[in-house]
């Protein structure tokens, strides 16, 4: 990492500090870039919400994520991907629709997800970096809600196919099926709202992981 070595002074109003940085014997202003919410790139804190694999299943909620009232925080989702189990071994003739959608209401039953938990096949939320915050106890998340959840916009499907052996399903379980990637749109979870991932109506075999990374400011 390089940090700026010099400084100028400018004069709007008062007067302030612009830092500079010597490239070959001149000094350069040095610029800092901010996102499209107003932040320095780079400076809100992210985490990854990890729900462990699970059995597929006609009309399941696989997860939600939720931001409950008095948070104090907004939640940006970056992205959002869904991952076939290929070290499970399954004979399928259908693919499963993976769909994305808003919530209006914290979801229920499940598995609660705990914050930078340890187990492989349990469902945690995990700090990227460990000098941020732990998630304010308002947002919450869990594995295979069994009520709530309530549904809100529909955001998107993606299909993925679960044979193990398949060529598809290979590339779903390297790759991930996208409902948000990094360089996409993303999703805002403001207090009062959340997402969810199902499954369609149609019914088939195997299962699914899901990553869904997210920030807060």
């Amino acid at each position: 990492m390089t940090v700026a070595n010099d400084s100028i002074s400018v004069t709007p109003g008062t007067g302030a500090t612009v830092a500079t940085h010597l490239v070959n014997s001149k000094e350069h202003q040095v610029v800092m870039v901010a996102d499209e919410m107003g932040y320095i790139a780079g400076s809100v804190p992210r985490y990854r919400l990890i729900i462990p694999s699970q059995a597929v299943g006609a009309n399941k909620v696989y997860m939600d994520l939720f931001n409950a009232s008095g948070s104090g925080k907004v939640v940006r989702v970056v992205s959002v991907f869904a991952y076939a189990d290929n070290d499970t071994a399954v004979t399928g003739t259908l693919g499963v629709e993976i769909a994305l959608s808003r919530t209006t209401a914290v979801g229920t039953g499940g598995t609660a997800a705990v914050n930078d938990g340890t187990t492989l096949t349990a469902a945690t939320i995990s700090r990227m970096d460990t000098d941020d915050p732990v998630v304010p106890a308002q947002i919450t998340a869990r594995s295979a809600p069994t009520g709530g959840a309530t549904a809100g916009a529909y955001l998107g499907s993606r299909w993925i196919f679960t044979e193990e052996t398949a060529a598809p399903s290979g590339i779903a379980g390297t790759l991930g099926a996208d409902l948000i990637r990094n360089d996409g749109s993303k999703l805002i979870l403001r207090e009062g709202g959340g997402m969810r991932i199902l499954q369609g109506a149609v019914a088939s075999v195997g299962n699914i992981a899901l990553e869904i990374n997210f920030e807060l400011f």
